[in-house]
């Protein structure tokens, strides 16, 4: 044990003994005591220029079940927390000179009709909940004058019958249009594209353009047999929110509306066991919202943000129906990784704004942790053993979470208050390339986990089996994807279809909104993928 970790134990002990005088009731509210205009201005300063493409890199290494992956990251546009001051800056080639193969895919006019930024993206958000389908949102195909990239868009065969090879990491199958490999066997189409209406399964379109900066997402089933597909928007200054994609029972895109607006850098988030989606916004004093898939419900801020922070992605023990345990990340050095128990009872949306406890996570040692009512205990903890925490997510017990600073994957054992960390540090195997960092990661129900990429010049989609081998589900290779990211990993509840997201797709300045687009993808035997959604972001 190190001098570190000695001082660290007995500020502890200090700490923990004066939580009844000196923490009961607090909120985790880390600017309470402190300067908060010294601490805003320290905040603008170490955030990067969304409008230019300012972007630095780095070695880390995650490991996740015994499976070592290496890849070469970065951090992305508009991180709370950046420590190299000269980062690399460029701007993405114009329309002009991009290839043939990209100009494919790239609107002839890529116009955006700029929202106007509220006077403080504190207030209060415009939430538009409408009944499902929204007839009086769509409109006639005409009213699109530019290129068609929004959609419908089907470069492959629909699945069939007929037993097609699919063949994971063989990358034979160049969809030429979009600058990017599939795996054999499998087929893909544009769903959306940003700044663009979304092309409806009748041939009109929607009322609203498809988001910019796509990012979390989830599916979710509804009633009548179709599902909708619930995305974040990560635009900065109150230009976030989240929006969905509305698909029938055949998988058709019937329509797509507006779920909550007036946020900022809405990033990752979370589903709840009563069918909600938590979204997190990540800037200083960003909150955690809840929102209905079904837009039947306006959107409400949840206890779960306490006085604010960095919030990335929020998880939830669901073994005790009656009790469920939700974890919110928080992406900053000096964060706290926070655990909500609310009073035992009836499961449901007002769960999230009831009563309940709020508690800090806590390392001992490199062994156990243990839960504090004091969010300075908690804030030390984490800025000495899990600085920048992002992805998090339960399962069978085990707390899963990521640390950026760190680059370690760790896994909490909820019932003996131990825990377990690894690097990665290993290459793909197979073909393609994986070399930067991975994001989102998606379990497969059966032997695979699949993962998204951030940065680099190949972004994709890829996967893991049980024995470790690893295949590139699909990869880019146009120059327009160039430091991209690949995001909103989602299946169908079926698992028959799998959804992703670029969240520049090509777009001139990074951070604006015409930058993002949703593809989806399906293997041409019609077998499921079986996805199972961990939200675990790095």
């Amino acid at each position: 044990m190190n001098f570190h970790q000695y001082a660290f134990i007995a500020l502890l002990a200090l700490a923990e003994c004066a939580q009844l005088g000196a923490c009961v009731g607090k909120t985790g509210d880390f600017n309470k005591g402190r300067d908060l205009k010294k601490q805003e201005v320290f905040v603008r300063r170490l955030k990067p220029d969304t409008k230019s493409r300012k972007k630095s890199s780095a070695f880390f290494d995650v490991a996740y079940n015994s499976t070592i992956i290496s890849n070469k990251a970065k951090s992305r546009k508009g991180s709370p927390e950046v420590d190299i001051t000269p980062a690399m800056t460029a701007k993405a080639p114009s329309a002009k000179s991009r290839s043939a193969q990209s100009r494919d895919i790239v609107a002839a006019s890529m116009t955006y009709d700029t929202l106007v930024p509220t006077a403080s993206p504190f207030g209060p958000p415009i939430a538009v909940p409408t009944m499902l389908p929204t007839e009086g949102s769509i409109i006639p195909d005409s009213v699109n004058n530019a290129m068609d990239r929004s959609g419908g868009d089907q470069l492959t065969p629909s699945p069939t019958n007929e037993k097609v090879k699919f063949r994971r990491g063989d990358l034979k199958n160049n969809v030429r249009r979009l600058g990017i490999k599939v795996s054999r066997g499998m087929g893909v189409r544009v769903v959306a594209t940003a700044n663009k209406r979304v092309k409806l399964a009748n041939g009109l379109r929607s009322s609203l353009p498809f988001h910019g900066m796509p990012d979390g997402a989830a599916v979710f089933p509804l009633s009548d047999g179709g599902y909708v597909y619930v995305s974040n928007s990560e635009m900065d200054s109150g230009r976030g929110g989240v929006y969905a994609v509305y698909f029938n029972k055949r998988g058709d895109v019937v329509d797509y509306k507006m779920l909550l607006s007036n946020t900022t850098r809405n990033c990752a988030g979370g589903t709840t066991p009563f069918n909600t989606w938590v979204s997190c916004e990540e800037f200083a004093r960003g909150q955690c919202w809840q929102v209905d898939p079904e837009g039947r419900r306006s959107s409400e801020m949840t206890v779960l943000g306490g006085e604010g922070g960095n919030y990335e992605a929020v998880a939830c023990d669901d073994r005790n129906p009656l009790q469920p345990i939700f974890y919110v990340t928080e992406d900053f050095k000096f964060g706290a990784l926070r655990k909500f128990t609310p009073v035992e009872g009836l499961a449901s949306w007002d769960t999230l704004n009831g009563p309940g406890t709020t508690e800090y996570l806590v390392f001992l040692d490199d062994k156990t942790f243990t839960w504090s009512l004091c969010d300075d205990v908690a804030r030390t903890s984490q800025s000495i053993y899990f600085p920048n925490v992002e992805g998090i997510d339960f399962k069978d017990g085990i707390l899963y979470f990521v640390s950026k600073r760190r680059l370690m994957l760790y896994a909490l054992d909820l019932d003996n208050n131990t825990y377990t960390m690894a690097p990665t540090n290993e290459a793909l195997l197979g073909g393609g390339e994986f070399k930067n960092s991975p994001d989102q990661l998606i379990r497969n129900e059966g032997d695979y986990l699949y993962f998204t990429e951030d940065g680099g010049k190949t972004p994709g989609v890829y996967a893991v089996d049980a024995s470790g081998q690893r295949y590139a589900i699909f990869e880019a290779y146009a120059p327009m994807y160039f430091r991209d990211k690949t995001s909103g990993l989602a299946f169908s509840p079926d698992g028959t279809k799998m959804y992703a997201c670029f969240q520049d797709c090509g777009c001139e300045v990074s951070g604006e909104g015409d930058c993002g687009c949703m593809l989806e993808f399906e293997r041409l035997d019609g077998r499921s993928f079986d996805g199972e959604t961990l939200n675990l972001r790095f």
